[in-house]
């Protein structure tokens, strides 16, 4: 084992809080640059070459000794989202992340100078108007280390409010825009099922146009107003994206619509890798049935499960009633589903407020609802009180969450995003100030702490994996090697286990368990054999477990080849090239050899389904193909000539 100082320095740099002076006030990172950091040095010029189109160049050598490099790039040409994820996914790269703005740490905590915040006793709670001392989320605390808004992968953290409509004018809020829609011209520009769905949803009138709505304003407001803008209020998060679904009343209907609509968006997220759709990760229900039995309400508990399995968090308010929720129930605070957090209302002096309803196997966790200063339509703002208060604060720290997470976390949210919402779900229950007037009345028996659950996100065991998949190839009755290594850039030890799916006998590791301490790595070696098989592909998938980490999945593939006829091949001089690889929207596969040539070109996906083929004739020394591709994601491409193979490789859509 040794140790990995490499990722760890990037974990620091990564969360370090950001500001700047004068005109980069409120930026928190320079256009058109990247600290890209890398496992092999010698990987940096295939990606500048491959990313050409980009005019990505090489900067400045951050540090030789840790392979960090700074890249600049032409931002008229990709934005810097695309880019970050796109060489996300090289195999060399370790992290890639944007160049913040830094500033000098003054040793207090980072408190924004919005107008109003002095007032905002949940965020900072100092004594105003006769409150306890620290009756607080520690918001303060929690901004030294991220202020909220973007994913250490580049992604655009949205959080969508489920309530009576928003105030999308508001100066002080920033809601998400589908840019991938006209307003206005009665078509459904993206395709994604909804007319003119530029800033949201309506689902009373089904259609685009958002309502104004004091109620879901206050609640964006607690979510994410724009902190340190010096106007108004401050958000749990300063930077966050607000998706306003209006749909959270009347009939249960219009709430499994509201909700079908959060999903809708994220899975277009997910399935053009950031292209399209909201990267939501946290939905806000501040309504409900008061006495509601969870079992009359089978359908929209497994939308909650269903979102929860694209990884998105729903947080419920409890009733605004004295009522044990355990005895009387109540909906949706009663489900059973672990993808709900369930919130009542506390006060600035940390006691429940006798108004909110509680339970101690049905309520999660207390949070902060009474008398809270937020955003109003037409920006104004004011004091409102209830569990609709409560549970914004909650629904903000999962976003906040997010964006405290370093980019192996959100790489192993994006493979497995139900098992790592989970986790998040974890740190902000076991992250709660234990309240004496909570004990016994909620699951936590606590007040939500946005800072400590932080902070036990970062000191967690995080395992991650040098390679996303891989793809050996070797001729017949023959062996060949590759490697995996694992590494713990958490703080706790890590007891993991591997298995392979399907226990083929063509695979074999070094090991299948292993203790990782902090900051240590294990390789792992894979030996394949390809001893009495068929040519071919042959396809398994790497299962690593660990208690309280997402499971990860590699996916393996191994290219079975046909040896006979190589010499014959190399006298031709067949040459196949690949360009661009990554590609965004098409690649070109390029065949040079001898006139009249006969060749198959062939792409797989990651499961070994053949995607496309053509057969391809030389009547000139080259022909290039085009391929379009289809969803984002990992192929393989195999040229054959004669049944044989002349050229075999990965691709990649971004």
């Amino acid at each position: 084992m040794k140790s990995i100082v490499v990722t760890f320095l990037t974990f620091t740099l990564l969360f370090i809080s950001v500001d700047v002076i004068g005109q980069n006030e409120n930026k928190r990172f320079v256009d058109g640059e990247l600290l890209v950091q890398l496992n092999d040095p010698s990987g940096i010029d295939r990606i500048l070459l491959d990313y050409r189109t980009f005019g990505l160049v090489k900067k400045h050598t951050v540090s030789k000794r840790f392979n960090i490099f700074l890249l600049g790039f032409d931002e008229s040409l990709t934005s810097t989202q695309s880019i970050v994820q796109a060489i996300h996914q090289e195999r060399s790269v370790v992290h890639v992340q944007y160049n913040h703005y830094i500033k000098l740490r003054d040793g207090n905590e980072t408190s924004p100078n919005d107008s109003l915040f002095g007032y905002q006793w949940s965020m900072d709670n100092f004594g105003q108007g006769g409150g306890q001392l620290d009756a607080d989320i520690d918001a303060t605390d929690a901004w030294d280390i991220t202020t909220g808004g973007l994913t250490a992968n580049g992604d655009t953290i949205v959080v969508a409010i489920i309530d009576g409509g928003s105030d999308i004018y508001h100066e002080d809020l920033d809601h998400w825009v589908n840019y991938h829609e006209i307003p206005g011209n009665g078509i459904d520009d993206d395709s994604n099922g909804y007319i003119d769905d530029r800033h949201g949803w309506n689902v009373y009138d089904h259609n685009g146009i958002i309502p104004f709505h004091n109620h879901g304003t206050h609640v964006a407001g607690i979510v994410g107003a724009k902190g340190n803008n010096e106007i108004g209020v401050s958000g749990v998060n300063w930077n966050v994206k607000i998706l306003p679904v209006a749909g959270s009343s009347t009939f249960e209907s219009t709430v499994v619509e509201a909700l079908s609509y959060v999903y809708v968006v994220r899975e277009r997220y997910d399935q053009t890798n950031g292209q399209e759709g909201a990267f939501v990760v946290a939905d806000n229900c501040s309504f409900g049935v008061d006495g509601g039995q969870p079992e009359d309400f089978p359908i929209w508990e497994a939308m909650y499960d269903s979102l929860g399995r694209l990884g998105i968090l729903s947080i419920g308010a409890t009733a605004n009633k004295n009522w044990d929720i355990d005895e009387v129930g109540d909906v949706p605070t009663a489900f059973t589903t672990p993808y709900m957090i369930s919130v009542t209302n506390t006060t600035n002096k940390d006691r429940r407020n006798t108004g909110a309803a509680y339970g101690d196997t049905t309520i999660d966790l207390g949070s902060p609802g009474t008398l809270i200063i937020s955003t109003l339509i037409n920006n104004n703002y004011g004091n409102k009180s209830g569990t609709s208060m409560a549970t914004p604060h909650v629904a903000g720290s999962v976003a906040l969450l997010m964006s405290a997470a370093d980019s192996a976390f959100i790489s192993a949210y994006k493979n497995n995003p139900g098992e790592s919402i989970l986790q998040i779900r974890d740190y902000i229950l076991n992250g709660v100030d234990s309240l004496e007037d909570l004990q016994g009345k909620t699951v936590t028996g606590g007040r939500l702490n946005v800072f400590t659950a932080i902070n036990l996100l970062l000191d967690a065991p995080a395992l991650s994996v040098d390679k996303d998949s891989v793809y050996v190839e070797l001729p017949l009755n023959s062996e060949t090697f590759d490697s995996l290594v694992l590494s713990n850039t958490g703080g706790d030890t890590i007891n993991y286990t591997i298995s392979i799916e399907g226990d083929p006998d063509w695979l074999e590791l070094s090991q299948y368990e292993g203790s990782l301490p902090s900051l240590q790595w294990d390789e792992i070696t894979l030996t394949f054999y390809s001893d009495g098989l068929d040519t071919g592909i042959y396809q398994t998938n790497l299962e690593i477990s660990a208690d309280n980490i997402a499971t990860r999945y590699v996916p393996v593939t191994m290219y079975v080849y046909d040896n006979v006829g190589l010499d014959d091949r190399l006298e031709y001089n067949t040459k196949v090239s690949v360009f661009p690889n990554p590609f965004s929207s098409q690649v070109s596969i390029t065949i040079e050899g001898e006139m009249g040539g006969q060749y198959m070109v062939e792409i797989f996906d990651q499961y070994g389904k053949r995607a496309y083929a053509k057969q391809v004739k030389l009547n000139k020394l080259s022909y290039s193909i085009i391929w379009q591709g289809a969803r984002p994601g990992i192929y393989f491409y195999r040229v054959s000539e004669n049944n044989t193979a002349v050229s075999s490789g990965k691709l990649v859509r971004f």
